[in-house]
């Protein structure tokens, strides 16, 4: 079947190429009226956009590229899939990729970006360090760091305000009248888990009750057995009277094991989700940093030089 082009919407409407062009890329010479006759023509026979020759003409493919490291999180699924809504509004069409926590995928899926000449990168990157994030930027391609964000790199980033929230959690642990809290956490190398821990550390500190080093749990976030890993904590002999989770899904996987004390985790997936909250958990106020990581890209890709450091605020959900 031969392709509809531009000439067959303006032989169809009786009026020129170049209005026809006009119409579908929304400036402003063209009336409402003769840019609704164009869209109906348009959708009427057919007509898709090659994207090729509007990349060549512009400079620019329309396509955004979205790097997480779980797409099964909830917490990242929601929040990916309002910054792909936000995206689609301004036209431009997405390409989820997931790296499974793994450098290695990071770096592949930040290759296949480049290599689709997507116009602009929003990335939650792995839990394993800044390399593949030095290499993007070496690219010259606008990007932005979404959830997490590495403090002795100079990259943009839109990011929950972590020490706050593991301020919130220490604070309502202390409500409940815990004096000795283990802290389940991901490795000491990932920002989002210290900055939590620093926080509980800073309300128990406040309150007069120090806590050591000890009290922070290191988990593999990758782990498929966060059971065994509970277990072994436990056969430390670690005395504790509360937990602390770095996250929902630790939380999730690992709460039928915790009885009888009491235990905060981050991210409140069930809020975002607007389901009943079944445990207390510290997550952002906000649609969180979507929708705002998406507009910082969209002007970087405009052009704009603007910086981009963002800490989004938060609150318990309980």
């Amino acid at each position: 079947m031969k392709r509809v082009t531009l000439k067959d919407i303006a032989n169809e409407l009786n009026i020129t190429v170049g209005a026809v062009s006009h119409a579908l890329n929304g400036m402003s010479d063209i009336s409402k009226e003769t840019s609704e006759k164009v869209f109906a023509a348009a959708k009427r026979l057919g007509y898709i956009p090659n994207n090729s020759a509007i990349s060549l003409r512009l400079g620019k493919t329309g396509t955004v590229a979205i790097i997480v490291p779980d797409i099964s999180n909830p917490h990242i699924a929601y929040q990916i899939k309002l910054i792909e809504d936000r995206i689609k509004c301004e036209g431009y069409s997405v390409i989820i990729m997931n790296t499974n926590e793994n450098s290695d995928e990071e770096y592949s899926a930040i290759i296949s970006a480049c290599r689709k000449q997507a116009d602009g990168i929003l990335i939650c990157p792995t839990q394993r360090g800044a390399e593949n994030i030095l290499f993007l930027q070496k690219q010259n391609l606008p990007f932005i760091l979404i959830g997490r964000f590495f403090k002795d790199y100079d990259f943009d980033y839109v990011c929950a305000d972590d020490l706050k929230g593991g301020c919130i959690a220490g604070r309502y642990l202390i409500g409940q009248g815990c004096k000795n809290p283990l802290y389940i956490g991901a490795r000491k190398y990932v920002e989002a888990s210290v900055n939590r821990f620093s926080g509980l550390k800073k309300a128990f500190g406040e309150s007069g009750i120090g806590l050591s080093e000890s009290r922070f749990a290191e988990v593999d976030p990758t782990s498929e057995n966060l059971y065994e890993v509970y277990e072994s904590i436990c056969r430390q002999k670690l005395s504790f009277d509360s937990i602390v989770f770095f996250s929902d899904l630790f939380a999730f996987k690992l709460m039928s094991r915790v009885k009888d004390i009491p235990f905060v985790s981050f991210d409140a997936v069930n809020a975002q989700l607007h389901i009943p909250c079944i445990l207390p958990s510290v997550g952002m106020i906000e649609n969180g940093w979507a929708e705002k990581a998406a507009d910082a890209l969209l002007k970087k890709i405009s052009g704009s030089h603007e910086k981009t450091e963002e800490l989004i605020d938060v609150r318990l959900f309980h």
